[in-house]
């Protein structure tokens, strides 16, 4: 971005402000008039473009800010260890930038630091960079996709075309999802590089253990993914075996349960931690990754070596070929039974509200879409949600509609309609 695309666009941002100001203020000077629901959902998604863009804005400045402290150091040709040397002195003042956005914001000097780095990493990745200027994604995205692409050839054509992808895909995603998504994908492109550094990040792992205050201590651990997904489901399972007529919070109960499992005063249960792998990636003729619900993609080495452990079961699943989704069943009884069961979390994979990532694992709901009786005990009328969606899809204003293929219609409560599908178990589409 130039110095006279900077200039326009932040004039566009201030023109945008003040009509919005404008807006209200004329609302509120008439009497008796008030800012409808409608026009209030609006008014919040517009002022949500105008601060991405604003961020956008201000990145560009201090991107523009590093630029120049560059520039004047390679215009310098000799070198000489004297600190009052011209390219001493640049290459410092670039280094203390962070310092001093911190003292002309009032920030500290670690969200300064924050700041510029998401300010380079968006010169990284153009196609994140202009729609973050547009006002459709966040800094936070623009991170994501800056730092998941980080480990492919920033020159090469399939680093771009990921990057373009990637911000289309966050424009309508949360950066959770869009993590995901991309790594996945960041997997596909090169397996053996992922798999490499799978190895060299378990070789960082560790307990850390750090002494606080009023004879409290933290016990903080670094774990290869699925193993820990392994152990917080045990005590997960552990904590919440403990019955609803216990006293003390899901934390509490969580905290006691580990002390009780690593200190042999309770039995570790049987949990099962889902690996989702095509059959080609299972025989060794595909590299495709897998995904662990609740994890996030996998290699597939990684998802071989958990198929080859000990007490790991392998279930086949059925998909639709046109749709990548399962198929499954309906009974006459209101609760499901395990077969059923386990096809909806098979096919959902996750809790179906938008944007959620809990893992539609036994400890969530199987909500009937239409309530039981009027609506069945089907495939097509159950969907795995989180207790907090169960309780927030019976709430005023919220409402779903499920249709044959599993898709979920939900409105809001200002009348907007957001879909979300099925898990996709076609590797080259899925999420």
């Amino acid at each position: 971005m130039d110095l006279l695309d900077l200039v326009s666009n932040a004039r566009h941002l201030s023109a945008v402000v003040d009509d919005l100001v404008d807006f209200i203020e004329r609302i509120e000077s008439e009497p008796g008039a008030t800012l409808s629901d409608h026009d209030l959902r609006h008014t919040v998604v517009q002022l949500e473009r105008a601060i991405n863009s604003a961020t956008a804005t201000q990145a560009a400045c201090l991107a523009e800010m590093g630029r120049r402290a560059r520039g004047q150091g390679a215009a310098t040709t000799t070198l000489t260890a004297s600190p009052h040397d011209p390219q001493t002195s640049v290459l410092v003042s670039e280094e203390f930038i962070p310092d001093e956005v911190a003292l002309l914001l009032h920030c500290s000097t670690a969200s300064a630091h924050a700041r510029y780095r998401t300010a380079l990493d968006a010169e990284r990745t153009p196609a994140a960079a202009l729609l973050w200027r547009a006002g459709v994604i966040d800094a936070r995205k623009v991170q994501v996709i800056a730092d998941e692409l980080g480990s492919l050839d920033p020159q090469a054509d399939s680093t771009y075309e990921l990057g373009v992808d990637a911000a289309d895909y966050a424009a309508t995603h949360t950066p959770t999802q869009t993590r995901s998504w991309l790594a996945r994908r960041v997997i596909a492109t090169d397996p053996d590089a992922a798999t490499e550094r799978c190895r060299r990040a378990s070789a960082e792992r560790r307990v850390v253990f750090t002494p606080g205050a009023d004879s409290m201590a933290s016990i903080w651990a670094h774990l290869p993914g699925v193993q820990a997904r392994q152990v917080f489901d045990t005590v997960d399972a552990v904590a919440k075996a403990a019955g609803s007529d216990d006293a003390r919070t899901m934390d509490q109960r969580r905290a006691d349960a580990l002390i009780d499992l690593v200190t042999g005063r309770a039995q570790p249960p049987r949990v099962d931690v889902q690996v989702v792998v095509s059959a080609e990636s299972l025989a060794g003729t595909s590299e495709l990754p897998a995904w662990v619900p609740g994890l996030g993609p996998i290699t597939a080495t990684q998802a071989r070596n958990c198929a080859a452990g000990d007490g790991a079961v392998w279930r086949r699943l059925l998909t639709d070929p046109d749709t990548g989704t399962l198929t499954g069943l309906a009974e006459p009884q209101y609760r499901p039974s395990r077969r059923l069961s386990r096809s909806v979390r098979s096919r959902d994979v996750t809790c179906r509200f938008p944007g959620c990532r809990r893992t539609a694992s036994s400890g969530s709901d199987l909500d009937h879409t239409v309530p039981w009786p009027t609506g069945s005990t089907a495939f097509t009328n159950l969907a795995a949600l989180c207790r907090r969606r169960h309780r927030l899809k019976h709430s005023a204003g919220w409402s779903v509609t499920q249709y044959a293929d599993g898709v979920l219609e939900w409105t809001t409560p200002g009348g907007r309609r957001i879909t979300t599908t099925p898990w996709c178990y076609d590797s080259a589409r899925a999420p």
